[in-house]
């Protein structure tokens, strides 16, 4: 089995900002969130936009077609997102860990002061569109590798179902 080729697009960090900060980004975001019952923690955009802008640049594809496909394709892209996010199959946190380094009991306990999404979470949900829509499965499970998710396959083919079942809702 050969791996696909990723291909690095450079994206400046004035881009990231430009779409970060864009109506279509913010317009898609807000309307996942009340879609799902959640906020969007904007107060926490500078911390995503090293993240998101690794994020683009792998991706295959350039910020500012990014914001067109936030424009042009919102509804589906929304569709996708609201599914995904209330999917439990989806969304299951399975943490990887080498053997002998999964945490202990006193590790599991945190505590969080705020839960919602993080803005920039439109823009993973646009380039997630993408490869369903647009790529072959073996190219988003090397994106998907490359950002490090873990249980990749497992996470394409769930995403894969999740699109599918969006796209029949559109219907």
């Amino acid at each position: 089995m050969s791996a696909s080729k990723i291909t690095v697009i450079s994206t400046s960090y004035q881009e990231v900002m430009a779409l970060l900060t864009s109506d279509s980004l913010r317009a898609v975001e807000e309307e996942i969130a009340s879609k799902v019952g959640m906020s969007v923690l904007r107060e926490y955009e500078p911390a995503t936009t090293n993240y998101t802008q690794a994020e683009i640049s792998i991706s295959g594809i350039s910020a500012s077609q990014i914001e067109r496909s936030l424009g042009e394709n919102a509804a589906r892209i929304i569709a996708f997102g609201v599914h995904f996010l209330q999917d439990a199959e989806a969304t299951r946190d399975e943490e990887e860990y080498p053997a002998g380094e999964e945490p202990g009991e006193e590790d599991k306990s945190v505590t969080v002061a705020q839960r919602g999404l993080g803005t920039g979470f439109g823009i993973t949900y646009a380039i997630y569109y993408n490869f369903l829509a647009n790529r072959t499965p073996s190219e988003f499970r090397e994106f998907l590798r490359n950002r490090r998710i873990p249980h990749h396959a497992r996470f394409a083919k769930e995403s894969r179902r999740v699109f599918e079942e969006a796209s029949c809702d559109q219907a």
